[in-house]
């Protein structure tokens, strides 16, 4: 009878001990697996990539900002939404200088890059996202020289694209 109660009482000992690592270990999975999912059903695509720069290699200041702007389309082709475009990555340049381009509304810092929805509205399956990255060299009539340029795009959850174009 007693090595019975013992019995008992350690059984429960040992189901109050592994069950809440068992809960915790589930709730990870949960998380991780949703995580997975999210990845796996994003996916981007660059579309188009032109600077402002005319086929005599003149700077065409397309916007009227008196920046040299490059222009980057880049479709959403997976199937999930993809939330908070400006805590994306930007990379760009030419073989050498590839840098990490900063993400700021604010006209006095170049190089910079901002974005807009085509269209409006959320970056959702099917949608384009127009990234323009924008620098001032010091004078309005300054261009970025022609030749071949670098683009990556990494969106906030970790997915990818890259592109060279040349101009």
């Amino acid at each position: 009878m007693l090595l019975t109660i013992a019995g008992v009482i350690s059984a429960i000992a040992i189901i109050n001990a592994v069950y809440p690592a068992v809960t915790r270990s589930t709730g990870a999975l949960a998380s991780a697996s949703g995580t997975v999912d999210e990845r796996i059903r994003t996916n981007v695509s660059v579309i188009h990539a032109v600077g402002e720069l005319s086929s005599t290699s003149t700077w065409v200041d397309t916007n009227s900002n008196t920046y040299f702007d490059f222009f980057i389309w880049v479709k959403n082709v997976g199937e999930a939404k993809i939330g908070g475009i400006d805590g994306s990555d930007v990379f760009f340049g030419q073989e050498g200088s590839i840098a990490r381009v900063t993400y700021t509304t604010s006209t006095s810092t170049t190089p910079r890059w901002t974005y807009s929805v085509e269209g409006g509205g959320d970056w959702i399956a099917g949608a384009t996202v127009k990234f323009t990255i924008s620098f001032n060299d010091g004078c309005p009539s300054c261009y970025k020289a022609p030749g071949t340029y670098y683009i990556k795009i990494i969106t906030p959850n970790g997915v990818s694209t890259e592109k060279y174009f040349s101009m």
